[in-house]
């Protein structure tokens, strides 16, 4: 009797391990609860202009939230808001803080995108995604970006279409979704061992610069309904151009990052993680008269934590 005991023990033990090394990686969030998600990113950047060594840091703090309101064959209709968005920019100086109203007739550029920010962080997208965190559509897009954008092309002064442009790249259907994506989307849709890896592929907009990446993420571990996720990030610049004032931005811009993420096995909504990405390369001007490259390096560090 002792001895089938101890065998069925045995097998008891080794039965859970064997289910703990394995984990169906999918969304399975609970309808109508709100799912938030505190994103940090300080960015370096060092650019040299006719020999000049300029360099730009930049700090972004974004407070993003999901709430499902219906779940559908390997979808989710659900509302998304980006909670809390404030930059940080060393050069020009620039503080934007959604929190404040800021003035879309003020003739101060950070008072004018703050003001943008804080129409955006009240703004709630409808949004259709699969259950790996994929954006299919935008179901209320243009009203959204109406919203925003209200009073934008009656801007005037010097810097009036500088502006208008950004403020418009912020809210293009793909800016949006690279700002969704780069929450939510690092799931296979599937279960996997650990030890497994699997490849994400994704377009990151912003700024008018499409960068691609190719994350090959790994199961490292599963403990306590979390899984322990590793990645190397390959990136390359889209070789697209972006015109602003008349003027040709050519990105040829190539780098690795690696992250780490911690993710609840039973709703897949992540715990918290870090990531670390190291760029550079040029940027080719052409306008008439000349053009000139401009070498850069960008290097920045992430932390995400989700909030109760």
């Amino acid at each position: 009797m002792k001895t089938l005991y101890t065998l069925l023990l045995a097998i008891i033990i080794s039965v859970t391990a064997l289910a703990q090394n394995k984990a169906d990686l999918k969304y399975n969030l609970e309808l109508n609860k709100v799912y938030r998600v505190k994103n940090i990113a300080i960015q370096s950047m060092v650019q040299t202009v006719q020999g000049n060594e300029q360099n730009i840091e930049t700090s972004n703090t974004v407070v993003f939230s999901l709430k499902p309101l219906k779940i559908l064959e390997g979808e989710m209709i659900a509302e998304v808001r980006f909670d809390t968005i404030i930059t940080l920019v060393s050069m020009p100086p620039m503080e934007v803080n959604s929190s404040n109203p800021g003035d879309i007739n003020s003739s101060d550029a950070g008072e004018i995108m703050t003001c943008i920010m804080n129409r955006m962080s009240n703004s709630t997208f409808l949004v259709e995604m699969t259950n790996t965190g994929r954006v299919v559509k935008f179901m209320n897009l243009a009203a959204m970006q109406s919203g925003i954008l209200q009073g934008i092309d009656s801007l005037k002064g010097p810097m009036a279409a500088g502006i208008q442009e950004r403020a418009k790249m912020l809210v293009e259907e793909s800016a949006l979704k690279g700002m969704i994506e780069s929450v939510t989307v690092y799931l296979p849709g599937r279960e996997v061992k650990t030890g497994e890896t699997w490849d994400i592929l994704m377009d990151l907009s912003s700024g008018g610069m499409t960068m691609g990446t190719t994350t090959t993420f790994k199961l490292q571990d599963i403990e306590k309904g979390v899984a322990v996720l590793s990645s190397d990030i390959v990136i390359e610049s889209k070789p697209v151009p972006m015109e602003t004032n008349g003027m040709k931005i050519t990105p040829d811009i190539s780098g690795l990052g690696k992250s780490t993420l911690n993710v609840d096995t039973g709703t897949g909504w992540i715990v918290s993680g870090t990531a670390r990405q190291q760029m550079k390369g040029e940027l080719s001007l052409s306008a008439p008269g000349g053009s000139m490259q401009i070498p850069i390096q960008i290097n920045s560090e992430s932390e995400f934590i989700a909030i109760p």
